[in-house]
């Protein structure tokens, strides 16, 4: 546990070295660029994993990677605030522990329906109508949540790619000169594991199954530029199993890849070798 709690000391002072580039960079020009990290709950965290972990084991891995993608978002240096999007308040206050600000996700009422709406409308106070899937929902009341304080760019990560490295992300922001949309493919090659859209809400989230292709016609249909990147450190997502392998055989020191190495031991699960620790499952 020590070993962990040393894994995070670095991030106050990052934090604080942070804060002075933000004010630097808002000081001389008006462009804020936000990270946004949704994650449901630690309630039936990470179902997929159930029949191998049990709850507390799955809700430990997912604070995990959240901390540890928190730390490494704050870290680039082109982000000027981190945000995790989340309908659960205990996780919610993890994330504000982790240094990150925080977007409660608002419940929706039962029987609402939904009807369509413009991809490039963000007017209105609901929740991101038109939009599919409860995540999708969240990341659009997101995205309209930090337009309104005046954030121009936004990078959604979802909550389970514990990898994502600090230059990279600045690398992604960097392709934003000159695309509206910027998509960083998961490791499957057919899911989305990196959404830039600058506006924020320039094209409703089209998150899980094949998301990719979704996000593509996105678009299309709205004549938008964007770009497909993909990037190394986003490959990896955790879903199964065989993902949670890839984590604790990736080589980092990063606490969610130690709670792995923990789970894993402790469900008798051998890593596979360290030469196939790349790629994921999202698709």
């Amino acid at each position: 546990m020590a070993a962990l709690q040393g894994l995070r000391a670095p991030v106050t002072s990052l934090a604080h070295s942070h804060g002075a580039v933000s004010y630097l960079r808002a000081r001389f020009h008006s462009d804020m660029n936000a990270v946004l990290i949704p994650v449901r709950s630690t309630t039936g965290a990470k179902n997929r994993l159930s029949a191998d972990l049990d709850e507390s084991a799955r809700t430990r891995l997912t604070l995990a990677m959240m901390a540890d993608m928190v730390a490494a978002a704050g870290a680039a240096r082109v982000v000027d605030r981190v945000f995790v999007v989340s309908g659960d308040p205990a996780l919610l206050e993890h994330a504000r522990r982790s240094g990150a600000g925080t977007i409660a996700e608002p419940p929706r009422a039962n029987g609402a329906v939904e009807r369509p709406a413009r991809e490039h409308d963000t007017s209105g106070d609901d929740a991101g109508v038109g939009v599919h899937g409860g995540l999708n929902r969240a990341v659009f009341y997101a995205a309209r949540t930090l337009a309104g304080r005046g954030v121009t760019s936004v990078l959604t990560i979802p909550g389970d790619v514990p990898l994502i490295d600090a230059s990279e992300i600045d690398e992604i922001f960097s392709a934003a000169a000159s695309a509206a949309v910027v998509i960083v493919p998961s490791g499957s090659g057919t899911g989305t594991n990196g959404l830039l859209t600058s506006p924020p809400t320039v094209i409703a989230p089209q998150f899980e199954g094949e998301s990719l292709a979704a996000h593509v016609r996105a678009c299309r249909a709205s004549a938008l530029a964007y770009a497909l990147r993909p990037v190394r450190s986003f490959a990896l997502d955790i879903d199964t199993l065989e993902d949670l392998r890839l984590l604790a055989r990736s080589g980092s020191d990063r606490e969610s890849a130690g709670v792995a190495a923990a789970l894993l031991a402790r469900a008798a699960v051998p890593p596979p070798p360290a030469s196939a620790c790349l790629g994921g499952s999202r698709g």
